[in-house]
């Protein structure tokens, strides 16, 4: 089979799959806490990284909410006496080139030039690739989108405030974890800020030096994008799981070892994100945010 064929042939799977998921998810029923009016309430929203289609980044966060709910039943009591509402908090893409160029601003504070000549230097891309990749229009992105920050934080004050009076879980993936502690920074630095402990974070490939809040994150040894992140700025968190052996090593879903997909469906990485997920959510049942 030809090298396009068999792309073409891992795509199809890789479809096939995630229509799957989709079906599976269609047949769970919502967690018994949410048929009681009076179960407290958390908002877990997922926050999508780089390159990630608005169609994609629901396929994530829909993932997200399926390999939640399949675990529930043997999570801790006070997470099952919860009543938890699945959100997206989108992060608009510009497409690789820009996002790379966003995120180098925001984690390397780096022009994107140098941001592509240093990964040149780590020969993980050749010169054509990154004159291909500096042409067009990248001369706009100059600064770090504020206004998506702020939305971000205003969905999350929605939810903690009354009349909501809900708490919140983060789960972003990516650049989606800069985003993220940007936003939790905001919230927490305009006035009125939320009751301490109405937010946590659990992060998921993450790029940053830090998860806000003294959140949890899991990245994976494998992860060919944070590694290369990492070689440039040392202080990126380091690797705490993996994908272990799985035929998705194969698959168009690997993307170097960085797929949010991939994360939840392979193990250890998956049980490890859901462990975290449950800790959070536990510590997070315990505080009332109204």
């Amino acid at each position: 089979m030809t090298r396009t064929g068999m792309r073409l042939a891992l795509t199809v799977a890789w479809i096939v799959a995630a229509s799957s998921v989709d079906r599976a998810h269609a047949q769970i029923a919502a967690p018994p806490a949410c048929q009681n009016v009076m179960a407290p309430r958390t908002t877990v929203f997922f926050v999508n990284g780089i390159t990630t289609t608005l169609d994609d980044a629901r396929l994530n966060a829909g993932k997200l909410e399926l390999e939640f709910l399949n675990r529930l039943p043997g999570m801790s009591a006070a997470v099952q006496a919860n009543c938890h509402v699945f959100a997206l908090n989108y992060n608009p893409t510009g497409g690789e080139v820009n996002d790379f160029f966003e995120a180098a601003q925001q984690q390397l504070d780096i022009t994107p030039t140098r941001f592509w000549l240093e990964l040149e230097g780590l020969n993980l891309f050749t010169r054509e690739l990154i004159r291909d990749a500096l042409e067009g229009p990248m001369t706009d992105l100059n600064r770090i989108d504020a206004s998506t920050i702020e939305r971000h934080a205003v969905a999350y004050r929605e939810q903690i405030t009354s009349p909501s009076c809900r708490r919140v879980l983060i789960v972003p993936h990516s650049q989606g974890n800069l985003y993220t502690n940007a936003a939790y920074d905001l919230l927490f630095n305009q006035p009125p800020s939320p009751p301490p402990g109405t937010i946590k974070i659990v992060g998921v490939a993450t790029p940053a030096q830090t998860v806000a809040g003294n959140g949890l994150y899991r990245t994976s040894t494998t992860d060919v994008l944070i590694n290369a992140i990492r070689l440039i700025r040392p202080g990126t968190l380091p690797p705490n799981t993996n994908w272990g052996i799985t035929p998705l090593l194969l698959s168009p879903s690997y993307s170097g070892g960085h797929s949010f997909i991939g994360y939840l469906s392979a193990d250890p990485s998956r049980t490890d994100i859901l462990s975290d997920i449950e800790s959070s959510l536990t510590a997070l049942a315990a505080v009332n945010p109204c």
